[in-house]
């Protein structure tokens, strides 16, 4: 299988074990930070992702300029290791009885702004790891697995632990799995020694950086925007609406009720998700920006079968279908990230991926932002079930606006025809 053969580069093979459980690990937190949130908030709780994104926001554009002149494995190393004490500050306020929305925000806050450093850093030192295009594509395909992945396997710990533990506990794996992942890049210093240093200029040269690569790509815009709208709809409805629509709706299923349902749902997107991208990772990509609108109308039709589930069904079959619904809407995740990424490296130079991926963090977030902000707003006037059902329209609006952009960029085939 395409997509297993980085696996068989042991370096690679180490890094993405690590990632694997880190991004496991990060599941299973940020599923009992969800339904904690809402215990605590209700719909306010989709704050605590707004908090998020914002910080997400502020760190891709301003600290994450700055940071591109560190050393990439040395900044992931960093990250993972202030990432596994932080996990541990929501559990401590348990501990110590004080645990409120605040003390859940404030780590929540800080984790978010880690991603901002070391997602770049990560998406740059891929190449330096998989020398051709031949095996960048499915080394891609490898690490996005590990977040399709983690939502497969994570809610499944999740809903298993939830049986006996509290489900405060369940966000001190982020610590051990963390470390994991420390120790993972930490073995990689042979394969990525401490890069030259080309990230020179002023600080607003390093800001704008990402802005004056994509100036001449009107393609590249669309998508980043696209970005914005599918990632804001995408998190309000699996991460807001969802725990909402099962609390408010008393859903069971199979036995399991509460963050049990929402585990099983979340479970089945893991496993549309996961089948997705064995596929995706095979494949491949000669029209990238016409897989990415693919992968956006998939993950639109199924977010409003999700919202027609919970609307239409009987009480006795809605969650079972939201979970069918839910692995439909997964399929597209990997048509659209895995071509992104790959487009992503190619086009751009080595010095510019880094600064392009935080560009795509700040639509991304930005878009996740917006959507969180408004939604505990809109939700006072729209029930859950609807919202999801609406997010997924636009989603699908958003991909037919792409419709101009389907043939292959000319910068992509010139670079592809040059390897």
């Amino acid at each position: 299988m395409q997509i297993l053969k980085p696996l068989l580069h042991p370096p690679i093979a180490r890094l993405w074990a690590g990632l694997a459980l880190a991004a496991i690990g990060d599941q299973v937190y940020r599923i009992a930070l969800i339904w904690l949130s809402v215990q605590l908030a209700g719909a306010h709780a989709g704050w605590v992702t707004a908090a998020e994104a914002a910080t997400v926001l502020a760190t891709a554009l301003f600290a994450g300029a700055w940071a591109e002149g560190w050393d990439h494995r040395r900044t992931m190393i960093g990250c993972d290791l202030v990432r596994a004490g932080l996990a541990l500050a929501p559990v401590t306020a348990w501990a110590m009885g004080c645990l409120n929305l605040w003390t859940l925000l404030i780590p929540s806050v800080a984790l978010a702004a880690l991603r901002g450093v070391f997602e770049p850093a990560l998406q740059a030192s891929l190449p330096r790891l998989a020398s051709s295009r031949v095996l960048l594509t499915p080394t891609n395909a490898l690490m996005d697995a590990t977040a399709r992945l983690a939502r497969l396997v994570g809610p499944t710990i999740a809903g298993a632990l939830a049986g006996f533990l509290p489900t405060i506990g369940l966000m001190a794996a982020t610590t051990l799995t963390s470390l994991a992942s420390a120790i993972a890049i930490t073995s990689l210093r042979h394969q990525l020694p401490r890069q030259p240093r080309t990230a020179r200029g002023s600080r607003f040269e390093m800001l704008t950086r990402g802005f004056r690569a994509i100036r001449d790509r009107g393609y590249f815009r669309y998508l980043l925007w696209r970005g914005g709208v599918v990632n804001g709809l995408w998190v309000v409805s699996l991460w807001l609406c969802l725990p909402l629509a099962v609390q408010r709706g008393g859903l069971e299923a199979f036995g399991a009720r509460g963050l049990g349902v929402v585990g099983l749902v979340m479970g089945a997107y893991g496993v549309g998700n996961l089948a997705s991208n064995l596929v995706v990772g095979g494949l491949v990509v000669r029209r990238p920006v016409t897989m990415i609108l693919v992968g956006n109308a998939v993950l639109g039709l199924g977010l409003a079968l999700m919202g027609w589930a919970a609307l239409a069904a009987p009480k006795d079959l809605a969650a079972p279908l939201i979970m069918a619904a839910s692995a439909f809407t997964a399929l597209g995740g990997p048509v659209m990230d895995v071509p992104m990424a790959t487009l992503r490296q190619t086009v751009f130079a080595a010095h510019e991926v880094a600064a392009v991926y935080r560009l795509s963090i700040v639509f991304d977030w930005g878009g996740m932002l917006l959507a969180t902000a408004v939604a505990p707003l809109a939700l006072q006037a729209v029930s859950p079930e609807m919202t999801i059902l609406l997010c997924g329209g636009v989603i699908v609006a958003a991909a037919a606006a792409g419709l101009t952009h389907l043939g292959a960029p000319a910068d992509w085939q010139a670079m592809t025809a040059a390897q």
